[in-house]
Order: structure tokens, then C-alpha cells, then sequence
């Protein structure tokens, strides 16, 4: 399993480093290798043109090369939003991700995938796994070495709430290089106008993705007991995980993974004693 944690905003070095380092040492205590930290520069796709949005591409460079300077093997996954934004970030970040409101921007993949070894894509939440299955061709016939990643992060219903098509999870594995599941977006809900969330669900996405055949995870995490230190978070605050509560949650989500995996036969004689 593939995991992608980070603050939803890198909205200030002194989180983009406590995250990055906090997350690296966890990472390493259990055991695990293929993860990769993430951070938006831009929240660029807001309800409000009040609400934060982080701080900006210069800046976010910045931060992005201080953390790599600071934990060189550490893996950075980011967002963009227009295509003249692509090449600013090329030798600084490791993955690629078109936002959801952007998945069908064949420009914008198309020169991501000129420019990055991994492209992720954000499923927009009004598509069907069989309409985001086209975007691929944007990735691979632009650049036939490039990986394409698709994230599911959750399909929009009539009353301002989404759901997981968990049945379209195997049909998007055929058609993109890996399928990694965004638990924390796919909580979102609106109340009252805003974009509020459910983080209680997220952890429980969390913990039974592995049964799900996804590649990988995708959490925004936050170090919510520090908010004197750092602020309160400029979005997605009731969508994000505590980050002190992750170790837990890795566990569990490994523990059913692996129930998940054992032979019936095996499941059965344990149960059974035969």
C-alpha cells in the first residue's frame, strides 16, 4: 500500500517542516517506505473568495525545497492549476496531481505529462469511473513512459453530499497505473454554504481501504493539538486526520488488510479448529 499524507495547505514553512519531519520519523518506526509527503500551494478552488489559499507558488517552491534539503529522500506531491505553472516545478516536486474541478483540462495533463514521471488526476466528483477511465490517453499517448495515477475522492449526489462508488475501484485499475483512494475529500459536505466534512468517516475509509483493491491512500493529516503553534488550517479542517492519531489508524488498516488476505481455508481452520 502506497500512502500520501500531508496538511491539505503547506500554508506556512514552520507546518510544511513539522509535518514533513513528524510523518518521515512515523514512517520509518513502522516500517514503511512508499510514502509520499503532500502540500498544496494554491487552493485555487474555493466556494468563498474569502476563504485561504495558502501561500502561493514562489513560496510553496520554497518550501519545497527546504524540505528536500532538509529530508533528501523524502517524496513531494503537489497540485497545478494552469499549465504555465508545470514547468516552475519541474526538479523540485516528485508527483503531479490535477485538481478534481480540472480533470478534464486536456491541456493541463497533457503538459504535465511532458514535464513529470507520475501524473496523478483527482476523479471529478460529477464523472463515472467509465468517463474518467478516458483521461488516460491524455497521459500515456502524450508520454508513453509516464505513470498515470487516478484518485478517487468521492462522487457528488443531489443533496450536497458525496458517496464512494467502491464498485468502480477495479474498473479504474485497468485503466491507469495506480488507483489511490482520497479519503479525506471524500467526506466533504456542505452546510450552510461552506464545505464542512466528516472526519470520523474519513478514519473509517481509512482503516477498510485495503479490502477495496486500491493502491494506495490519500489523507490529509494535521497537527490539530499544536493549533497554537500553527494556526487553525485555512481548509479542509473538519475533512483532515489528527496526525497524532495516524500511527493508529496505519495499523488497523493493516491488521484488516491482511485478515482481508488470508487464505479462506486457513481463515477457516483458524476459526474452526479444523
Amino acid at each position: 500500500m502506497k500512502y500520501i499524507f500531508g496538511p491539505c495547505s503547506c500554508q506556512s514553512m514552520e507546518l510544511s517542516l513539522y509535518t514533513a519531519h513528524y510523518l518521515n520519523n512515523l514512517m520509518k518506526e513502522l516500517g514503511v517506505r512508499d510514502w509520499i509527503w503532500k502540500g498544496s500551494w494554491s487552493k485555487s478552488n474555493r466556494t468563498s473568495k474569502y476563504g485561504g489559499r495558502g501561500p502561493g507558488l514562489k513560496k510553496g517552491i520554497e518550501i519545497f525545497k527546504e524540505l528536500k534539503k532538509q529530508i533528501p529522500e523524502l517524496k513531494i506531491w503537489t497540485d497545478v492549476h494552469e499549465t504555465q505553472e508545470v514547468k516552475e516545478l519541474v526538479g523540485i516536486i516528485d508527483t503531479i496531481c490535477i485538481p478534481a474541478m480540472l480533470a478534464r483540462q486536456s491541456f493541463l495533463i497533457e503538459e504535465c505529462a511532458k514535464h513529470f514521471n507520475i501524473v496523478a488526476i483527482k476523479k471529478m466528483q460529477m464523472a463515472s469511473p467509465t468517463q474518467a477511465a478516458k483521461w488516460r490517453d491524455k497521459i500515456f499517448d502524450t508520454n508513453p513512459n509516464c505513470e498515470g495515477w487516478i484518485v478517487e475522492r468521492g462522487t457528488s449526489i443531489p443533496y450536497e453530499r458525496l458517496f464512494v462508488d467502491f464498485s468502480g475501484f477495479s474498473y479504474l485499475k485497468k485503466y491507469f497505473t495506480k488507483h489511490i483512494f482520497d479519503v479525506t475529500h471524500s467526506v466533504q459536505v456542505v452546510r450552510d454554504g461552506f464545505t464542512k466534512g466528516d472526519r470520523k468517516l474519513g478514519e473509517n475509509y481509512f482503516k477498510i481501504a485495503g479490502i477495496f483493491n486500491t493502491d494506495g491512500i490519500f489523507a490529509e493529516v494535521y497537527p490539530f493539538k499544536k493549533i497554537k503553534e500553527f494556526g487553525d488550517p485555512i481548509s479542509d479542517g473538519d475533512c483532515m486526520i489528527d496526525i497524532g492519531d495516524l500511527a493508529e489508524l496505519i495499523e488497523r488498516q493493516q491488521l484488516i488488510q491482511k485478515a482481508n488476505e488470508v487464505d479462506l481455508e486457513h481463515k477457516h481452520s483458524m476459526l474452526f479448529g479444523e
